[in-house]
């Protein structure tokens, strides 16, 4: 498990584009709204009066959520702006700005992932076994009860980081999709963005058939982009990973 997990972390930021692969759509691009709210507005308690007193009024969730990102509570913005997109399905821009906190919820788990595994490699040495006897956790604690259970619960803090991003990359998935359902055809072309978007948060939740579809499309509307080539360049391997491995 924590080889795998330790795989996870490390190609999580290639997959989600972190470092950078395909241009246009790291992670600052993808965010790049959601630390431009406005500095004025309803606070975090009015907004709950709000809803409290109109629980069936959509403006009260989305005031909530832009008080809450003011105050950097992202994490906690995506409950009210998940409420207020059910009653109010044809909203871009509170579409594009749910995606985008899903993603932005997906990096906090994998920096969570990687400080686990950095914590546990230093225990253990990269062996879930045995703890290293070069570390000066390990030649203290090496041969002890306790380095087996911090590394227990490094492994449960891996594992919940995995699920964690897992979740967030699916949610982000189907807010781009309900994004991608609502934009006229019309304006696709001056959007091409959301295909990106849509096409990175399949393929980091392992959805690739729904990531292809949407590299495709972004390659008919935005064929000559920046982004176009390292595009071009993904989908022979998204396609590869699609058939079935031969048998020996």
């Amino acid at each position: 498990m924590f080889v795998f997990l330790a795989v996870v972390f490390a190609l999580g930021y290639v997959i989600f584009n972190v470092g950078g692969s395909i241009p246009g759509t790291g992670l600052g691009d993808v965010l790049q709204g959601l630390g431009q709210q406005s500095s004025s507005g309803p606070s975090v308690g009015n907004s709950q009066d709000k809803i409290k007193d109109h629980p069936n009024d959509p403006t009260g969730y989305l005031q909530l959520a832009t008080a809450l990102q003011r105050e950097g509570r992202n994490s906690e913005a995506i409950q009210p702006l998940e409420r207020y997109v059910q009653m109010k399905p044809s909203d871009r821009d509170a579409l594009r700005q749910l995606g985008g906190l899903h993603l932005a919820q997906a990096r906090v788990y994998q920096e969570q992932g990687a400080v686990a595994q950095a914590q546990l490699t230093e225990i253990t040495g990269g062996d879930v076994l045995a703890p290293s006897t070069q570390s000066p956790f390990g030649q203290e604690f090496g041969n002890g009860q306790i380095s087996s259970l911090e590394s227990n619960k490094l492994n449960q803090q891996l594992n919940q980081a995995y699920l964690g991003i897992q979740q967030e990359y699916k949610d982000a998935t189907r807010v781009f999709e309900k994004l991608v359902a609502v934009t006229p055809d019309e304006l696709e072309a001056d959007e091409p963005l959301i295909f990106l978007q849509l096409g990175q948060a399949a393929q980091s939740a392992g959805e690739l058939k729904k990531a292809i579809a949407a590299y495709e499309r972004y390659l008919v509307i935005a064929p000559d982009s920046a982004s176009a080539p390292a595009v071009k360049a993904q989908l022979p391997q998204l396609r590869a990973a699609l058939k079935p491995a031969k048998k020996g």
